[in-house]
């Protein structure tokens, strides 16, 4: 039986113009790519897809169109109405389109006329170059929300480490319930600052938009996420601040969220998670298929989470077993693949690049001959893709005894390799598309299902036009 092989060297492939395709013996263009050099975050891209617009949609088909008989969100509506409260929105910008589900949303609530919105900004994003398209999606926020919800505080959602040293937490007291913060109306050039000083939108201190938008008793804050986000070191610094501040009052701050928070705290809300159809369990099912996930023991329980398209379930279509020395043996590889009941195999290596160049290298020579075997043993059976997740450009010690630091730099070209000849370079070809693509891809080779995006398609103009408006 054919299987699909997916061979992952720190997770995925961002591939560049200049990789090379083995089995089509053809130079590339640009093929599976992410936004995020982030190890987790291009994890989430390639078992679950580009999310973004599936997410609006299903919150738009499958939350707002039930809210009435939503009890949480019920409970919501009755703690709004408290007189003389603000309502608090935490939003992550990464798109307008987000700009019409919270007007709709918030026009929904038939709020008193001079009832305070404030819709305040997580900025996740992860590189400089991530400011001119936040700077354009911030102005458009700014200037196409309802005329009474004004922008508050703006801070990026890495900024707060897991321990929060009491320093940062005087910043955080300032900035959430007294607006004594930095003040930037012209949000655009507070962005160009940030940029002059390389601190990344998601490391950046937290400022204030306008006045007046603290938080204080009797409050409401909603995250309106579209994930499954850990925002617990934004609400650790409201919950343990507010007794502080919110002196001989009960506090009163509920805390609500659209889908249910990576949280330790008890946060009420709408709906548990959001399915999405490209997520490998849901392409699973679909197919009858089932997979096995070769990981670090430390990654199963997030390469599980993705993999179950943002939830930890124990599924039966999706197998783990812990990457180990066994697996350079040759017999072990055949009964791996040849001998198991598993249709997509995903070999996950993720290299150690903190400690020294030695380390690095006896790493690299044991994936190396664990991915001969994988390599031989596939041979004119198997579909076989070899990715890795970014480029990696450090220095390092030599060894431990020995100090000297060494520059590698494999920075400038990322391969992607596809081996399975049953694709002549003579009738098929490599296209462009983004990171999930691989994951469809080696299942496209085992399902024959044209309807799957594939990066491996027939040549020819119509079938690409075909392919591209299936």
């Amino acid at each position: 039986m054919k299987k699909s092989i997916i061979f992952l060297i720190n997770g995925l492939g961002i591939e560049k113009k200049g990789s090379y395709s083995i089995s089509l013996d053809q130079e590339m263009p640009t093929t599976a790519f992410t936004n995020s050099l982030e190890y987790r975050s291009a994890y989430q891209q390639f078992f679950i897809g580009d999310t973004y617009n599936m997410e609006l949609q299903y919150i738009n088909d499958n939350i707002f169109n039930n809210l009435q008989n939503n009890t949480i969100y019920n409970n919501f509506l009755n703690t709004i109405k408290i007189s003389n409260s603000k309502l608090h929105i935490f939003l992550e910008p990464n798109t307008n389109q987000i700009v019409e589900q919270i007007n709709s949303f918030v026009n929904n609530l038939n709020l008193e006329v001079n009832k305070p919105v404030y819709l305040h900004l997580i900025l996740s994003q992860l590189t400089l170059d991530d400011y001119k398209k936040l700077i354009d999606t911030v102005n458009y926020i700014k200037y196409h929300i309802n005329e009474h919800i004004n922008l508050g505080f703006i801070i990026g959602k890495e900024y707060l480490s897991d321990n929060i040293n009491s320093e940062v937490m005087r910043e955080m007291e300032k900035m959430l319930f007294f607006c004594s913060c930095e003040r930037w109306t012209r949000i655009d050039e507070k962005f160009e600052e940030l940029k002059s000083k390389n601190i990344i939108p998601c490391k950046a201190k937290g400022f204030c938009a306008t006045n007046d938008c603290f938080i204080k008793n009797n409050d409401t804050i909603l995250f309106f996420n579209t994930r499954r986000s850990d925002y617990d070191k934004l609400i650790r610094c409201i919950y343990e601040k507010a007794p502080e501040v919110i002196r001989n009052e009960q506090v009163n701050i509920p805390i609500f969220s659209l889908i249910q928070l990576y949280s330790k705290y008890n946060i009420s809300y709408f709906a548990n998670n959001i399915v999405y159809p490209t997520s490998l369990n849901n392409l699973l099912a679909k197919y009858k298929k089932k997979a096995l996930i070769l990981t670090s023991k430390e990654h199963v329980s997030l390469v599980n989470f993705y993999a179950n398209g943002l939830n930890q379930v124990n599924n039966p279509d999706i197998g783990f077993m812990i990457l180990d020395d066994s697996l350079m043996n040759y017999n072990t590889i055949v009964n791996l693949i040849d001998n198991s009941s598993y249709d997509l195999i995903i070999f996950d290596y993720y290299m150690d690049v903190s400690s020294t160049i030695n380390i690095l290298k006896a790493g690299l020579n044991k994936i190396d001959k664990v991915l001969g075997n994988v390599v031989n043993v596939s041979e004119n059976k198997h579909s076989l893709f070899i990715s890795s997740l970014f480029g990696l450009k450090k220095e390092l010690p030599i060894a431990d005894y020995n100090t000297e630091k060494v520059t590698i730099d494999y920075e400038m070209q990322i391969p992607i390799f596809f081996y399975d000849y049953t694709y002549p370079a003579s009738k098929y070809k490599l296209f462009p598309g983004d990171t999930n693509m691989l994951l469809s891809s080696a299942l496209w080779c085992i399902t024959n299902d044209n309807h799957l995006d594939s990066l491996i398609r027939e040549k020819g103009l119509l079938k690409n036009l075909f392919s591209i408006f299936k």
